[in-house]
This record gives structure tokens, C-alpha cells and sequence, in this order.
């Protein structure tokens, strides 16, 4: 099982108490929540923690937390699933994995920022009997709740800055005034000391702007979680947002920060990402992780800190018209059928991302890029995304005006996709097909596959003869076109051949069924859907009259 705890900041200090803390917590409680604002160091000391006591267990698992506890379950990678498992039955092997275990074995769950009522797969998590620790940024009071704090020892965080910042030394009065002005806030120290090293700012001039805001400290609870899941502007979140600010970022790494937003909060490769937005180098991006916007790890991971996103969100805006590069490029991806990638999950999360927020300023280039989506993650069976697309599109096309007879029909039949009920999937396949009153170049493409699903749905439920009348639509629909290929999308036409290849050459209609061999043998159309019965010959029979 690939669970590996990051490591720690090798910088990691001043929390040795907090840690011993930590470690009785769990003995006398074995679930503990470690609350505490953004940027304080939760996920840190959770890291830490594992590595200073791995000593005492047997196994420690990390799981970081993604808005679904369900799904993150089901996503860990355990070496004996079976290829071809389905999500419910690899949940079901993981969780009763999970079940199995003892106090000997440690679970962290990193960035649980939801209440328990948002996510009500917490309470089966909570029967476990290994010990959990949680991080989080929500009040869970209800629970056993370690709240961490500012580290208030300045000498410590003088130390973290000196890590940072070559000259602190030789300006160590004003560093420490800077370090007292943002509250003793880690991350922000962190920040503060970046900047300086690279001669953005000198350390009075920090100071002076830091002073200009004039904020205070009222409200225990800086950093709040409200219903959209954004952190209200606080003091915390000021500080960050006047260091951010005073980079003055060229109009490339905006771009870049912008783009970041969507990544999943466990990161993704550095050079996966740079090849998504077509960069020719990975220099802009380490120059953005040397300013500490951008947090990498030791497996060349990237990802934004959770304030830092907030501040790009505000800041950027992203929109499908500036992330076009980013929604092109996932689109080919998608689109790449045959062809998968080992990354599908951190592309499927980062599409979820996409959806949640990004502005749709161009409403057909994003229905496009979700219908074009929605089968790559079919592909995968992972429904929480397919779930996620059709309840986006549901949405969106109850307003008349936004899209088109197509989208309407598409997105019937991605429900009959993941409808288990035959007789609901045939009714939304047929509703999909009736959206459609005229067939045009445009959508002939469209028409042809719903006749094949509407196919591939009756011979599931043996009904051959309708079925070989919807799959002689389809092929008399898209023949037309010199050569197509066909993916089928229904198992029960999967077992019978993998691709069907129809070619319509000089006038004659040929099909060749693929089963794994790289060369196309044609065959006639009429040993393909051969049949005894008279009325679907006939029904054959008129359609290719018509077509002619």
C-alpha cells in the first residue's frame, strides 16, 4: 500500500512539547483532531509526529483529505487490487482493511477542513480501532481537540527566519519587530524571510508596510471556515496577502499561480504540470517555489499552501478563457481514449477543482471540455467525478439559453451511464436520442453512438432484435465518413469485440470486429448483424435505401 507520510520541513522546530502532547492524546483518546488556523503548522507537526514516534507502531498511513473521506478510502493505492476492480468493492477491501486494524497502527488524515456534518463518512471512520489524527482547520469541539498555537518564543522564530534569510542576523532588531508585527504566524515568518533574501524588500521597508495595516488580533478564531469553504479576511490573511503583493510577479507567473489553483491539495509532477501549460522550462516554477508561494516535496511534487490559494483565487480569477492552455490540454488527454495515464486520479481531481472554481466565461468551450471529460473518467470508473459532471451540467442546462439540443442528449446519456436500473438507462438513452429533430453534420457523429448504446443496453437485456436494429442506425449514420472507430461503451458489447472499424470504400460498406489485433480484417455488413428474422432485414433494407 502506497501510504508514506511526507517528510517534515527539514527546517521543523520549536514544537517538541506540542509533540510529547500529541503522543499522550492518542494513547488515552486514539482519535484526536489537531485544530489550529491556516499556516500554523498542523500538517507539519502531524509529519513530525510520525517520524519522531514511528517507534511506536507498527504501521503509520497517510491519507490526505481530498472532500470525500468515502473516496479517499476507496483512492488508496493498495498493491493486491485487481486491476478491473470496481470502486465499490475496492472501498469494501479497504475498508474492512481499515477495520482490521489495532492501536499498534497510526492514520493521518491531513487537511480535514469540513464538519462532521459535511461529511458524514466521518463517524464510520471514527469506529476504528487504530489510532487517527486528524488536522483541520473546522471546530470540532464535539471531539477530542488538540488546539495548536502561535510558537510565542521569538528566539525560536528568529532561528526559522535565520534559515531563510542570510541577514538576519545583522538586522535582527528589525526582524524580530516584523516577526512580532504578523502575530508570530509561521508561515507568514516564512514568507517574510523569502522576500528579504531575495532583496525584494529590505527589512525596514517590510516592517513599515506590515505597520500600515493597522490590524489586531479581536477575534480568537483568525481563520474561519464559512459555507463556501473560503477563509474569511482576518489578520492572518492580510499578512499573507501584503508579502504576496510586494513580489510584483511578472505577468508569466501570475499566469502559472492562476493556473495552480486547480491542483489537488497532495500536488502533482512539477514537469506534468509544466507540459499542461505548454512551458518550454521549469524555471518560472522554481523561481515561484523559492518565494515559498509554490510547496514541493522530495517526490518533485507542487501545489499552492491553502492561504496562498485563496490570495491566487482573489487575485487571478481564473476563467476558461485565461486557462484555456490548462482546459486544452487535459482535453486531449481525455480525449486519448486508448491511452492512460498513471497520474488519472490527481487529473480527475484537478478537473473537480476546475469545476468548483473557475469562472465560465465561455459557456461552450466548458460544456465541451466536461462532455469530453465525463467518458475518460467512465473509462475509470470513477464515479465521484461523473457524479461531479453531470450534476455541473444539470445545472447549467436548465437555463434555455445555454447550450445546445446535443449537450441536452449528452448528458441524458452520461445518466443512463451510470444508472444501474436497465429500463431507466433504455428510457434516458431513447430521451436522448428524442432531444435530437434533425440530423446534421454536426451531430451525426452523436446520433450514431446513442443508437449503439441504445444497442449495447437491449442485447444486455436480451433483446437481440432491437439491439441489431439500433446498431444497424448507427452504422448507416456514421458511414459516411471514410473510416471510423468505435470504442463500445457497453460491457456486454465490449465481450464481444473490443473496437468495430466500419470503412465505406468506393460504395462499399464493410466492418471489421477488433478483438486485440492491431490489423483490421473486413468483413461484409450482412455477416456482421445477420438474422433470421425477416422484419429487421426488411427494416435494414430500407434504411440503406433511404441513406442511398
Amino acid at each position: 500500500m502506497d501510504s508514506e507520510v511526507p517528510k517534515p520541513c527539514r527546517h521543523f522546530i520549536g514544537r517538541d512539547k506540542e509533540l510529547e502532547e500529541l503522543y499522550t492524546m492518542l494513547e488515552e483518546n486514539r482519535h484526536v483532531f489537531l485544530c489550529g488556523i491556516a499556516g500554523i503548522g498542523k500538517s507539519e507537526l502531524a509529519k513530525a509526529y510520525a517520524k519522531h514516534c514511528k517507534k511506536h507502531y507498527t504501521n503509520i498511513l497517510y491519507v490526505e483529505y481530498t472532500g470525500d473521506l468515502h473516496q479517499d478510502i476507496t483512492d488508496m493505492d493498495f498493491i493486491d487490487d485487481p486491476p478491473e476492480i470496481s470502486e465499490q468493492k475496492r472501498f469494501q477491501r479497504h475498508n474492512r482493511f481499515l477495520r482490521s486494524l489495532k492501536s499498534d497502527t497510526l492514520l493521518i488524515i491531513d487537511n480535514f477542513n469540513v464538519t462532521a456534518t459535511q461529511d458524514s463518512f466521518l463517524s464510520v471512520v471514527l469506529k476504528y480501532r487504530c489510532q487517527i489524527l486528524f488536522t483541520t482547520r473546522s471546530n470540532l469541539n464535539e471531539y477530542c481537540t488538540f488546539q495548536l498555537k502561535e510558537i510565542k518564543d521569538i528566539n525560536i522564530l528568529f532561528q526559522l527566519t535565520s534559515a531563510f534569510y542570510s541577514e538576519a542576523d545583522k538586522y535582527r532588531s528589525t526582524v524580530e519587530k516584523i516577526i512580532e508585527t504578523v502575530h508570530y504566524h509561521t508561515f507568514a515568518v516564512e514568507l517574510a524571510a523569502k522576500l528579504l533574501e531575495n532583496g525584494i524588500s529590505t527589512p525596514g521597508q517590510l516592517l513599515a508596510k506590515l505597520q500600515e495595516e493597522r490590524a489586531s488580533l479581536d477575534n480568537e478564531d483568525k481563520i474561519k471556515i464559512i459555507k463556501d469553504g473560503q477563509s474569511s479576511k482576518a489578520t492572518y490573511y492580510s499578512h499573507i496577502h501584503t508579502l504576496f503583493s510586494l513580489y510584483a510577479l511578472s505577468q508569466k507567473q501570475q499566469d502559472i499561480m492562476c493556473n495552480l489553483c486547480f491542483l489537488p491539495s497532495t500536488g502533482i509532477s512539477a514537469r506534468i504540470f509544466a507540459k499542461w501549460l505548454e512551458l518550454p522550462t521549469l524555471n518560472e516554477i522554481n523561481d515561484l517555489i523559492e518565494t515559498g508561494f509554490v510547496q514541493t516535496t522530495t517526490r518533485h511534487t507542487i501545489s499552492l499552501h491553502p492561504m496562498i490559494k485563496e490570495i491566487a483565487l482573489s487575485e487571478t480569477k481564473p476563467s476558461v478563457s485565461s486557462c484555456h492552455i490548462l482546459l486544452d490540454s487535459l482535453q486531449k488527454i481525455c480525449l486519448m481514449h486508448g491511452m492512460e495515464v498513471d497520474y488519472y486520479k490527481k487529473l480527475f481531481q484537478t478537473i473537480g477543482n476546475i469545476i468548483e472554481l473557475i469562472e465560465k466565461d465561455d459557456m461552450p468551450k466548458y460544456l465541451l471540455f466536461l462532455e469530453n471529460a465525463f467518458p475518460y473518467m467512465d473509462n475509470y470508473n470513477y464515479h465521484k467525478g461523473m457524479n461531479g459532471i453531470i450534476q455541473e451540467l444539470t445545472g447549467l442546462l436548465k437555463t434555455k439559453n445555454i447550450g445546445t439540443d446535443s449537450d441536452r442528449a449528452l448528458l441524458l446519456d452520461f445518466q443512463a451511464t451510470l444508472e444501474t436500473k436497465p429500463e431507466k438507462a433504455i428510457k434516458l438513452e431513447k430521451d436522448a436520442l428524442a432531444q435530437i429533430e434533425t440530423i446534421t453534420a454536426d451531430n451525426a457523429r452523436l446520433v450514431s453512438n446513442l443508437h449503439a448504446n441504445l444497442g449495447g443496453l437491449y442485447r444486455m437485456n436480451a433483446h437481440p432484435d432491437l439491439a441489431r436494429e439500433h446498431f444497424l442506425i448507427w452504422i448507416l449514420e456514421i458511414n459516411k465518413n471514410p473510416i471510423t472507430i468505435i470504442t463500445p461503451k457497453y460491457k456486454s458489447v465490449k465481450s464481444a469485440f473490443t473496437k468495430i472499424c466500419i470503412s465505406n470504400t468506393a460504395g462499399n460498406t464493410s466492418a471489421a470486429l477488433v478483438t486485440g489485433s492491431p490489423v483490421y480484417t473486413f468483413c461484409p455488413l450482412s455477416s456482421l448483424f445477420s438474422s433470421s428474422s425477416s422484419n429487421t432485414l426488411k427494416y435494414a433494407k430500407r434504411i440503406i435505401a433511404t441513406s442511398t
